[in-house]
C-alpha cells in the first residue's frame, strides 16, 4: 500500500501567520479607538510588545500596513452585506437590493472610521492594485444584484430613466472598473445613478451629518431608498424585506 503524505504550513509559518493576523487586529483597534492618524508602526509595535523593526519584518512600510488593514476591512464588509443578501430568496431581486442597501448603511454607520479608511478612495496612482480592486468588491456585489433587478423590473419603467448622454461614458467606466456586466447601457446608467446616491447617503451617515438635524434612525436614507425603489418600479413589499 502506497503511503500518502500531506504537507501543511510549517510551525514557523503558522506562527508568522498568527502574528500577521494579530498585527492587523491591533492596527484596526488603534484605528477605531484613536483614528487613522494614530495608526503608526511605532504605535502598533508598542501595543504588540515588539520593536518597530520587528513590525517591519512583516510590513515593509506604513503604507503596506494600512493596505493590509484595508483589505481585511473590505473582506469583512463584503461578507456582511453578502450574508444579509443570502437570507433573501434569489428570485426576489427587489428584496435583495433593498437588503443589500440597508446592510451597507448599517455597517457604515457602525464602523465609520473603517468605512472612511477603506472606501474613501485615494488617487489611483497612490493605490496598490490589489487594494484598488478590493475597493470594488461591494460595488460588484451591488452591480450583480442590480442586473437582476433591471432584468425583472427595468422594462416596466423606461420613462423613469430617460437617456442621459453625459452619464453613459461615466457608467461604462464604472462597470468596467467594477468588472461587471449590465444588460444594456441604460441599465449601466441607472445603476451608476442609484449606486452613487445610496453610497453617498452612507458616506453622509458615517460622518454623522444627518444626526445634526435629528435623524438618528436613518430616516433620510430610508426616504432615498424608497424613492429609488419607486423609480425602479419595485413592488412596495420589497421595502418591507428584512424589517
Amino acid at each position: 500500500m502506497e503511503a500518502t503524505s500531506t504537507t501543511g504550513p510549517s510551525r514557523r509559518q503558522r506562527v508568522r501567520d498568527a502574528t500577521l493576523r494579530e498585527l492587523i487586529s491591533v492596527s484596526r483597534e488603534i484605528l477605531t479607538t484613536q483614528g487613522v492618524e494614530a495608526l503608526t508602526i511605532r504605535a502598533v509595535a508598542r501595543e504588540m510588545g515588539m520593536t518597530p523593526p520587528g513590525v517591519y519584518r512583516y510590513f515593509d512600510s506604513h503604507r503596506a500596513l494600512l493596505d493590509a488593514v484595508i483589505l481585511a476591512i473590505l473582506d469583512e464588509l463584503t461578507e456582511f452585506v453578502a450574508a444579509a443578501v443570502d437570507e433573501v430568496d434569489e428570485a426576489d431581486t427587489a428584496g435583495r437590493l433593498v437588503t443589500a442597501s440597508r446592510a451597507l448603511r448599517r455597517w457604515g454607520v457602525e464602523h465609520p472610521r473603517e468605512f472612511h479608511l477603506s472606501l474613501v478612495v485615494s488617487p489611483p496612482e497612490e493605490e496598490n492594485p490589489t487594494v484598488r480592486r478590493a475597493r470594488g468588491q461591494v460595488g460588484r456585489l451591488f452591480g450583480e444584484i442590480f442586473a437582476g433587478v433591471w432584468r425583472d423590473y427595468g422594462n416596466a419603467s423606461p420613462a423613469a430613466w430617460p437617456r442621459e448622454p453625459r452619464i453613459e461614458p461615466l457608467a461604462e467606466r464604472l462597470v468596467r472598473i467594477l468588472e461587471i456586466t449590465m444588460p444594456s447601457t441604460a441599465a449601466a446608467a441607472a445603476f451608476t445613478r442609484c449606486w452613487m446616491r445610496l453610497y453617498g447617503m452612507v458616506c453622509l451617515e458615517s460622518l454623522g451629518l444627518p444626526r445634526i438635524v435629528g435623524d438618528e434612525e436613518g430616516d433620510l436614507f430610508e426616504a432615498e431608498l424608497a424613492e429609488l425603489s419607486r423609480t425602479l418600479g419595485l413592488p412596495e413589499a420589497a421595502l418591507r424585506t428584512g424589517r
